[in-house]
């Protein structure tokens, strides 16, 4: 089951932290949440492209491809197979973020806890994307990627 600790924004900055609990070994859960052919599916991404290297290293970029030209380039921050997975990336507009993703084994599975932070620089568009995440909006949109990727994941996928 997921929680939220909360989404407040500290100036521009809004956070969430979510626990999402799937039923599957944290070796397969980790490979999951790092293939590209499978981020399309649960992100909200169209593909990755570009990818400097494996996804579960530190130090590979990629590209987001998200809709149109709109093709933000992210970095793997930190890795340490199966318990850690830190990455971030800049997008439109001068908007940072950054997914910190912690593995552990659980019961019969594993739980996966993200904090996710997303940086909004002043002015009037910022402030503009910035409010169409607030209000909750952002935590109920990583519940619900985070879910799909357990439900993947359970099914078999990759």
């Amino acid at each position: 089951m997921s929680q939220a600790v909360g989404d407040q924004s500290v100036g521009q900055t809004l956070r969430v932290r979510i626990d999402q609990f799937v039923r599957a070994p944290i070796q397969r859960v980790y490979a999951a949440y790092v293939d590209p052919a499978l981020m399309p599916k649960w992100m909200g991404i169209k593909k990755v492209t570009h990818a400097s290297g494996p996804i579960d290293r530190a130090g590979t970029t990629f590209v987001e491809v998200v809709y149109g030209p709109h093709q933000p380039r992210a970095e793997v921050l930190a890795a340490e197979p199966p318990v850690l997975h830190d990455m971030g990336g800049r997008s439109i507009r001068g908007i940072a973020w950054r997914w910190t993703a912690r593995f552990s084994v659980k019961d019969d599975g594993t739980e996966i806890t993200l904090d996710e932070e997303v940086r909004f620089p002043t002015g009037f568009i910022s402030g503009l994307l910035r409010r169409t995440q607030e209000g909750g909006r952002m935590e109920r949109g990583t519940r619900r990627r985070l879910a799909t990727f357990a439900k993947l994941v359970e099914a078999g996928e990759p």
